[in-house]
């Protein structure tokens, strides 16, 4: 189907091209220095720069079309690209005509070998990380030189008016290997806290302000058959999954203690007043994991959280076979998505606490965890191979991602495929699932590139979006003020730090240390296993032992080094 659509619109574009005359075929300026940083004026000195091969442009403005390979890792639920009528479009706009090959399962088993071996195609998507790039030097074309407003307008755009996309993809010595994306309609946390407002109203309780009255609450779920079922017992007032990095884990309410957590806050980092610091050795995470002991000790969490996998933790929600909720105060995406269309209904979104054991209220400056860039932006959405026999027009074909209808394409779906409908010059609206039976979000992943696309959703653009979107966006809006008093300085931005290959080694040999001791701990102390007071000190001098200290410093001159760049 595809290629018949294709072979329509190269058709058309070559006779437009015919009435339009070849131009100039100057794609890549002479001087690519306003566009691509230190790199542009490298590209200078190169024998090899692009700057005097015109036969990608050429080819598309006298009608030939440049044949490329491509390969793209997709969610297993995607369907073949050939089906995508966009994409044919976005070929025939680019003077291309793609070969793709499409994988769905098991990229990491085989990318080594064929990294290793250069087996790649032209363009590459959603396939690589930024170690790779270190790891096979020379196999990636350095898309610095390239990217210009003659021949990649709208990634130009991007990095103009996003401007942290193209800090994110620039190496230490200004070469950009890969682009990324920007879809800027995500909110700005990952994480909703859901309440039962149904149990609370069974057992006339108020909504929980502080860590105390949620205690509270959760011995009266615990203890009052909340659910109304007549069975006592199988009520599970609070549970989570995962821990450290975890979206849906408890240490979301870390920030009560006025811990600013960003982007899942890996391996524990978080920035404070200018200061790289590690929560799993600050006195507040003791304090708080002092209150997780507390309540695992009453009975209201569930015992097998730490075992269970996502799946279990996503079915415990749903409640059972006869329809009742079994879980009071669990974290999750979305209602509809996290409970589904019988009891999301029940569920409402639990504000932001306050920490007031043995202290009183507003002793902290209370938090939430900051997701934003985590949500919108990503690296590595697209590669070309150094051996691509015409860059020009793989980066030309790369650029039409980043239009401005073609991303929300991209994203979503297309418009001539049913998916997306164009109400005006600069909005959209996201068409319920073709198949009724299937979810938005499932739709999305089965009929477009959905989050793995390279694409740029501009601020500007309006997008009328599906039911769970407009639930999640309407669900974080208690969060708003709390996740309002992020700042520069105490926003920790791991994604755009640059290290060093001897400072990534470094850091990568002591993490891994860090992080055993680290993860085996923290459920010890919530059930009870080991005792908190007694075991912490030894705890933190082993932690510091495995080269935490060196870690901090590392990632404190790769953060004063991003403040005095941004």
């Amino acid at each position: 189907m595809k290629k018949k659509v294709l072979a329509m619109l190269l058709s058309t574009a070559m006779a437009v091209s015919a009435l339009a005359g070849c131009g100039n075929g100057a794609d890549v300026p002479a001087d690519n220095s306003a566009a691509s940083g230190n790199a542009g004026s490298q590209a200078s000195d190169n024998a090899d720069s692009p700057k005097e091969d015109n036969s990608g442009d050429q080819a598309a403005s006298d009608g030939e079309v440049v044949k490329l390979k491509a390969l793209a890792i997709l969610h297993p639920l995607t369907q073949d690209v050939d089906d995508m009528e966009y994409v044919a479009e976005m070929e025939a706009e680019a003077g291309v005509d793609i070969e793709w090959e499409l994988i769905r399962a098991d990229w990491d088993t085989v990318k080594s070998t064929r990294f290793a071996s250069g087996d790649i195609p032209d363009i590459l998507i959603n396939a690589t990380n930024n170690a790779d790039y270190m790891q096979y030097d020379g196999l990636f074309l350095d898309m610095a030189p390239y990217i210009s407003e003659d021949l990649t307008p709208n990634i130009v755009q991007l990095f103009n008016e996003e401007p942290d996309c193209k800090a994110l993809v620039t190496q230490m010595d200004g070469r950009i290997f890969c682009v990324p994306k920007f879809q800027g309609k995500w909110p700005k946390t990952n994480t909703v806290v859901f309440i039962n407002q149904e149990w609370m109203n069974n057992l006339n309780l108020e909504m929980p302000k502080t860590f105390s009255e949620l205690k509270e609450v959760l011995i009266a779920f615990k203890e009052q058959d909340a659910n109304g079922n007549g069975d006592p017992n199988d009520e599970i007032p609070l549970d989570f999954n995962g821990w450290h990095g975890s979206a849906y884990g408890l240490l979301n309410w870390l920030g009560a203690l006025g811990i600013q957590l960003t982007n899942w806050a890996y391996d524990g980092y978080f920035a404070e007043d200018g200061t790289v610091k590690n929560y799993a050795v600050d006195e507040r995470y003791k304090l708080f994991m002092k209150y997780v002991a507390d309540l695992y000790a009453n009975g209201v969490i569930n015992t097998n959280a730490v075992t269970n996998d996502y799946s279990m933790f996503q079915s415990l929600s749903r409640g059972n076979e006869a329809g009742d909720a079994l879980v009071g105060v669990v974290a999750g995406w979305e209602e509809t998505d996290k409970f589904g269309p019988a009891l999301h209904s029940q569920y409402v979104p639990l504000p932001a606490l306050e920490y007031d054991i043995d202290c009183e209220p507003g002793t902290y400056d209370v938090r939430w965890r900051d997701d934003y860039t985590g949500l919108n932006i990503s690296s590595d959405r697209a590669v070309v191979s150094a051996n691509c026999s015409n860059p020009e027009a793989a980066m030309r074909f790369i650029d039409r991602f980043y239009d401005q209808t073609h991303s929300v394409e991209a994203l979503f779906g297309g418009i001539t495929d049913g998916n997306l409908e164009k109400t005006g010059d600069n909005s959209y609206k996201v068409l319920p699932p073709q198949d009724p039976d299937v979810d938005p979000g499932t739709w999305k992943w089965s009929s477009s590139f959905a989050d793995n696309a390279p694409m740029y959703i501009r601020r500007s653009s309006e997008v009328e979006m599906s039911e769970d979107m407009t639930y999640a966006l309407e669900e974080r809006k208690v969060y708003e003020d709390v996740l309002a008093k992020a700042g520069k300085t105490d926003t920790y931005p791991q994604m755009f730090m640059k290290y060093s290959q001897e400072d990534q080694n470094t850091m990568a040999l002591a993490q891994a240390n860090i992080n055993d001791i680290i993860n085996n701990q923290w459920s010890l102390w919530m059930t009870g296993e080991a005792d908190i007071d007694s075991t912490w000190d030894s705890y933190v001098q082993s932690v510091n032992d495995a080269g935490l200290p060196q870690v901090l410093e590392i990632r404190q001159k790769a953060f004063d080094a991003y403040l005095s760049n941004n």
